[in-house]
């Protein structure tokens, strides 16, 4: 697992860089400037390429834009997640991003259904950023480590594709929220809740009720920490 995590930034920092050519610096010299830095600071190897990588991503960013190279994101149908990140999924759903997390199966397969649909592929597995079809952009994939915490896989994500949150989808699958006549909903609302609360939201493909309370708050909270740029609803 080790080598896997470390293997993923190598792969990761190598198409950072490629984006602008630089001969200054190179991928394996920043992962040793990472585990020297663990070593002095006694800090997690994890935090110290994740740190190394956010960096990396800054300074590409502003130098593609000081060169006028900086390009507007695409649009994103929709993120295909690999199995070992449906807790992604369900935090990109949060985000207002379709999301489906594949069940196992070959890796080739899941390169093949992500373009298929064309949507972005979100794999922990650093070997299919390699893959003939990946490296020429169909489909776009992104490498996501596996020990980072959801939220952070999903500030991750959005940071690298340059995605603001949008409206939320549902968390359990992904459908639009809806708004809906308090009336028409009422046996299905808590008693307490009816008295301060007025404004709804039914899936449309599931039919949960939502409404603007304390979880929602949660939610929209965790998101702001990663997406500054997440909407107030």
């Amino acid at each position: 697992m080790r080598h896997r995590i470390e293997d993923g930034y190598r792969v990761t920092l190598e198409r950072l860089l490629a984006r602008v050519r630089t001969r200054r610096l190179d991928a394996r010299w920043l992962m040793a400037r990472a585990r020297r830095r663990r070593r002095r600071e006694g800090a997690s190897l994890d935090s110290c390429l994740a740190e190394t990588y956010e960096r990396v991503r800054a300074a590409v960013e502003r130098r593609l834009a000081a060169e006028g190279a900086v390009r507007a994101p695409g649009p994103v149908a929709g993120f295909l997640c690999d199995a070992s990140l449906g807790g992604l999924a369900r935090w990109l759903r949060a985000a207002g991003y379709p999301a489906a997390a594949a069940p196992g199966g070959q890796p080739g397969d899941l390169v093949a259904e992500a373009a298929r649909l064309e949507l972005v592929l979100a794999t922990s597995d650093h070997r299919l950023l390699e893959r003939r079809a990946v490296r020429a952009g169909t489909p776009v994939a992104v490498w996501v480590p596996s020990r980072l915490g959801r939220l952070e896989q999903l500030g991750m994500v959005l940071r690298e594709l340059r995605l603001p949150a949008r409206e939320p989808l549902c968390m359990s699958c992904g459908g639009e929220l809806r708004p809906v006549a308090k009336e028409s909903v009422r046996e299905r609302i808590p008693p307490r809740t009816a008295l301060w609360r007025d404004e709804y939201f039914l899936c449309a493909a599931c039919g949960r009720l939502f409404w603007h309370g304390t979880h929602w708050d949660r939610i929209r909270r965790r998101l702001e920490a990663v997406t500054p740029g997440a909407r107030r609803t």
